[in-house]
């Protein structure tokens, strides 16, 4: 087992970190303790672990103790989280690879200390172990209560808020450019005071995958599971029955080519009406692709999915199921991703149909 530091400057006032090498973790406590708040889907193991696939995950504790920690294990070393204690700014906080506890705060002074951890990576960057948590001291107090609003949002690479923090590096990929806190889809849940899950993948579809390929998990698939690279970690969705689901799926389908009409329409009615027999009273929101555009001497293919789109609600012909229209983000000039402040832009288009249908 391995001791990782924290080193990020936008909480070392907060933290107090020292050699934590002289810190003795007096307490364990379980991953799944009822009193740690999990927000998002999270699959639990026999052994107790709690396992965390998709971005967006937030895990909500309270604790008295004055230096706490985590025993996780991560299955990449690109699995990044945000990091808040005590309301102090998001910092970036990254869990090795492998078993490791990676300290959360340090040498705090006595008292409640409030602490929020949200998962910033991808799907396919990795799943995240909970194995559990570490303090020198006082105890683990029960967590907030989580909203009643709930909002579901499946997609791709948008919805998991790939490119919303400035470019840092040369590769696109770089996992500190992806934040799901900044994505539209918790955006919009801290507008309205509601829960979040976000149920994306990176470069994948409704029918194929941005390569074209068939043979991947596309999000009709997905959508069934707790970790979205297992196929045997099947997802009980009574465990979460949203108000609202912003279905965000196009772009990646389109990468190589204008699809086939009737396969991508009948495929989209079909998962629709998936959605509709786990949560019957959703409104069900299909966006549009904020990175399709019809460029000059190209095929049309914003154009192409917004027809789609209009076909599908037709062909499903109901009053919950509307085509959510929003414009076309240009993105970085290195990178076609919506940026931070173009979530910010798409949160603000999708709230008013959101506002209307649930008249939040």
């Amino acid at each position: 087992m391995r001791f990782r530091s924290l080193f990020c400057p936008a909480v070392r006032s907060t933290v107090l970190l020292s050699a934590l090498t002289a810190t003795v973790f007096a307490l364990e406590i379980p991953a799944d303790d009822r009193r740690i708040v999990y927000e998002g889907r999270t699959q639990v193991t026999a052994d107790h672990r709690m396992r965390l696939g998709y971005p967006g995950i937030a895990v909500h504790l309270r604790a008295s103790a004055r230096s706490l920690a985590l025993h996780a294990n991560a299955s990449s070393d690109t699995v990044y989280f945000d990091v808040i204690v005590d309301g102090a700014a998001p910092a970036l906080w990254h869990v090795p690879k492998g078993e490791a506890v990676t300290p959360l705060y340090h040498a705090l002074p006595n008292g409640e200390h409030r602490v929020e951890l949200i998962r910033r990576t991808e799907s396919w960057e990795g799943t995240c172990d909970v194995l559990g948590w570490q303090a020198d001291g006082g105890e683990i107090e029960a967590g907030p209560a989580l909203p009643a609003r709930k909002l579901l949002f499946i997609g791709d690479s948008v919805t998991c808020g790939q490119g919303t923090e400035p470019q840092r590096a040369k590769e696109v990929a770089n996992p500190i450019r992806a934040n799901a806190r900044l994505a539209f889809g918790p955006r919009l849940a801290r507008t309205f005071g509601a829960q979040c899950h976000l149920v994306a993948y990176g470069g994948r579809g409704l029918i194929r995958d941005w390569q074209g390929n068939r043979t991947t998990t596309t999000a009709p698939q997905f959508y069934e599971l707790a970790l979205p690279d297992d196929p045997a970690s099947a997802w009980d969705h009574a465990r979460y029955v949203p108000d609202a689901i912003g279905v965000a799926l196009g772009t990646n389908d389109f990468s190589r080519g204008i699809p086939d009409q009737n396969e991508f329409v009948n495929a989209y009615v079909e998962f629709v009406r998936k959605l509709q027999r786990d949560a019957p009273h959703a409104a069900i929101l299909l966006i549009d692709s904020p990175i399709l555009n019809d460029g000059p001497g190209e095929p049309p293919k914003r154009s192409a999915l917004s027809a789609f789109l209009d076909e599908v609600v037709a062909k499903v012909r109901s009053p919950q199921v509307t085509h959510a229209r929003i414009r076309h983000y240009a993105g970085a000039p290195d990178d076609a991703h919506p940026t931070g402040d173009d979530h910010a832009g798409i949160a603000a288009e999708l709230a008013p149909a959101i506002r209307a249908a649930l008249h939040w």
